[in-house]
């Protein structure tokens, strides 16, 4: 069995080291990680409250209601935030009446409230100047009724969540994530833009009924059970654009968007109704650091592997053969 040469024994070092390096990176990367996640539990832990939320009047707007910060004017907005509200039973996380000050709802984990349309995570019924932001909605759904000029934001939905507006008008319903969740659902509601949401795997994308001249722009809705947007029952004028509208319902092309025979004067513009292709995902400085990892070990190796093979070669070109005289010594015949 051949020996291993000291060649050998530096490659299998440095690939070792390496490894070594990747491990250790992998530990202490997820360890940090647990660290943050924990630290962040904790912090919504110390600011949460475990009671639902029901504010009547911008009066209601108090620390007892989970109020941290704010005046409620648009420069100072009323903060309610980093809260765990987890109900037990079909009931609202939190419900809003007949308020028209500035607050905002942000980064709270609302679950389990149920899915009858009178239990919700969060209910505004005549509200104005509303922002939901952020939050982590699970088993639970939001419900904007005759609620107008509010946002709905950056928000994270799963499992059966969704959004519904009803007679609601100029609201913003933007750059949310619904994954296995229900759809946004318009019901006679007017003016409203729904822009860069990511919908996917739920039972419907968008639908609108009695709803007109609003805007769908930059949403990207694929695997939904049924089509990607619907208009029913006289939605007029509305504007479909820039849509990714994909393998919903088995449907191919232009047919991922139903459009009833009275639903008229809708705009369809620059959609698109297959995969993205060759799109790169998003940057991840962890595959960043792996990949500089093993291109500085790569570059190592060979650069070593090339130092001894180029002393090797030195050594063979400046070896002399011994002349005939120095190999023989006739003094002895």
């Amino acid at each position: 069995m051949k020996k291993l040469n000291s060649i050998n024994y530096l490659i299998l070092f440095i690939l070792f080291s390496n490894l070594t390096i990747f491990i250790l990176f992998f530990e202490f990367n997820n360890y940090g990680r647990l660290i943050q996640v924990e630290a962040n539990n904790l912090q919504v832990k110390l600011n949460g409250i475990s009671s639902p939320i029901n504010i009547t009047g911008n009066n209601d707007f108090t620390p007892f209601n989970g109020v941290s910060s704010g005046n409620g004017t648009y420069e100072n907005p009323f903060i309610i935030e980093d809260l765990i509200i987890e109900v037990d039973g079909p009931q609202n996380c939190i419900i809003i009446n007949n308020t028209d000050v500035f607050f905002k709802i942000q980064n709270c984990t609302l679950k389990n409230s149920g899915l009858a349309t009178d239990k919700t995570a969060i209910r505004f019924n005549n509200v104005s100047y509303g922002s939901i932001l952020n939050n982590t909605i699970n088993l639970a759904r939001i419900f904007l009724i005759d609620s107008h000029n509010n946002s709905i934001y950056g928000n994270n939905f799963t499992d059966d969540s969704g959004i519904f507006l009803s007679l609601s008008n100029n609201n913003t319903i933007s750059y949310n994530s619904l994954t296995g969740c229900t759809y946004i659902h318009l019901l006679y509601s007017d003016n409203n833009k729904i822009l860069n949401n990511y919908i996917q795997n739920c039972t419907m994308g968008i639908r609108f009924l009695h709803s007109s001249d609003n805007i769908i722009m930059g949403n990207e809705i694929y695997d939904c059970q049924d089509y990607g947007i619907v208009l029913w029952s006289e939605s007029k004028n509305n504007q479909i654009i820039e849509n990714y509208i994909y393998n919903n319902g088995n449907k191919t092309g232009v047919n991922q968007i139903y459009i009833d025979f009275d639903s008229t004067g809708t705009i369809l513009s620059g959609n698109i109704y297959e995969y993205r292709d060759g799109d790169l995902p998003p940057f991840d400085p962890t595959l960043l650091l792996i990949l500089l990892s093993i291109i500085i070990g790569s570059v190592a190796i060979i650069i070593v592997i090339s130092i001894l093979i180029y002393r090797r070669y030195r050594k063979v070109k400046g070896f002399k053969h011994p002349k005939t005289s120095e190999l023989t010594d006739t003094s002895e015949f």
